[in-house]
């Protein structure tokens, strides 16, 4: 006879994967402190990983500040600063829909070693 498994709450699962994310934390020493298999807290962490990931947008809306209500004018050109983790990317003098349907346009087939020349300050129409 077979012992029966043993079930935990999500709230449950939902604290460990937590203390997992913690920096520095060993997933093996977690599991050992709560009297689990490192594999069975390796999937709870790839299930809450899922979880995570389909729960975000696929577009995220941009909000922008009018500066001048009064004009109806187009501007020439404008500065987009996009926050990226590692560094800031900054596009200026650009028209940003110039620039963004090219790159778009491009993105799909450009090849991943070149993809440094698709950059705001490096790109050329």
């Amino acid at each position: 006879m077979h012992p029966k498994r043993r079930t935990y709450s999500k709230s449950f699962k939902a604290q460990v994967v937590q203390e997992c994310a913690e920096p520095g934390a060993s997933i093996t020493n977690i599991a050992q402190g709560y009297s689990l298999n490192a594999n069975l807290l390796h999937k709870w962490i790839r299930l809450h990983t899922q979880e995570t990931n389909a729960i975000q947008p696929a577009f995220i809306p941009l909000h922008t500040e009018v500066l001048n209500a009064g004009s109806l004018a187009q501007p020439s050109s404008i500065c987009l600063e996009i926050q990226h983790p590692r560094t800031p990317v900054n596009m200026n003098g650009h028209d940003p829909y110039t620039y963004l349907k090219d790159v778009l346009t491009r993105l799909p087939t450009h090849r991943a070693s070149k993809l440094h020349d698709l950059l705001p300050h490096v790109w050329s129409a």
